[in-house]
């Protein structure tokens, strides 16, 4: 039923797709006009499977050799985050409504409005953070760009941080580093330029060394961070997590006694660093990364 949908989804948005039957155990849709696949990972398909725990990061690593993308859809996400899968997709094959950056204005934000949005507008909702910043669309562009009349600016982007930490690794030893935590923006709108304006008004606030982030390699091959400043350093392992199939929600992990609880993994994320502090030996070149990667995996 839900990768019918999936079908209806991309026929509705016109987006051509084609079904491969090689790539994988489960089906994967190839958007030939995207070089994009999805690939859908039904549970009870996988449940009756023995899969090991680098699957997907191996099929990441295939697809990504031959300069292709892949999405990791799993059906508990597509059930409880439809909306936001749709949007995500749908900015991946450049069928979203565009903002410009240039007509938005930074602000720093407080926990609830961050959370609120984060919620609502990223897969993995909010989490934690020391510094909240919103991208604010100024209010005389609002019906030019989601047809609506307002009163006020309207927050169309968010990034949250942490605090910083002093390092301790030989090519980073003694950088100031902050994590990015998450970055949204209004679900179905690219906000072209958005992300990078929100790091440089970070940057310029707290004058970080570097900020290190993590691009979940289930819907991302870290390239979208490189356009702005970003290192690929290393791949995390396939993390293991419990999925309840009951209520389909995800638990850091899978240990516990409870018939419900289906041990599922991921695979794995992309480490990236954007070094400000410039060095000699801080910062590593892409063909390193994937030379280092390959012989460790």
């Amino acid at each position: 039923m839900w990768k019918s949908e999936v079908h209806k989804f991309l026929q509705d948005s016109q987006i051509a797709f084609e079904i491969n039957h090689s790539l994988s155990i489960f089906e994967v849709l190839y958007l030939p006009d995207f070089q994009l696949f999805l690939h859908l990972i039904d549970i009870r398909e996988f449940s009756s499977n023995i899969i090991p725990i680098t699957y997907f990061q191996d099929l990441s690593d295939k697809v990504n050799a031959q300069n292709q993308r892949i999405i990791h859809l799993w059906e508990d996400v597509w059930i409880t985050k439809q909306l936001l899968v749709e949007s995500r997709i749908l900015a991946m094959t450049g069928l979203c409504k565009r903002v410009n950056g240039r007509h938005c204005f930074v602000s720093k934000i407080e926990k609830q409005e961050a959370d609120n949005f984060l919620n609502i507008n990223h897969l993995q909702g909010a989490v934690k953070a020391k510094y909240k910043y919103g991208l604010f669309l100024k209010v005389q562009y609002a019906y030019k760009y989601l047809g609506i009349k307002s009163e006020t600016d309207i927050l169309v982007a968010v990034a949250t941080f942490s605090g910083g930490r002093t390092m301790n690794e030989p090519a980073r030893y003694g950088n100031r580093s902050f994590e990015l935590l998450r970055f949204a923006s209004l679900k179905n709108h690219v906000i072209v330029g958005g992300m990078d304006k929100l790091l440089k008004y970070f940057e310029k606030e707290y004058q970080p060394d570097e900020i290190m982030s993590y691009a979940d390699r289930d819907w991302s091959n870290g390239n979208s961070y490189m356009k702005l400043g970003f290192t690929k350093m290393n791949v995390t392992p396939p993390q293991r997590l419990g999925l309840n199939t009951i209520s389909n929600s995800r638990l850091k992990t899978s240990e516990e006694d409870d018939d419900n609880i289906l041990e599922v993994c991921n695979s794995g994320n992309i480490k990236i660093v954007k070094f400000i502090k410039k060095s000699s030996s801080s910062k590593l070149e892409e063909e390193d990364f994937w030379k280092k990667f390959k012989m460790n995996g």
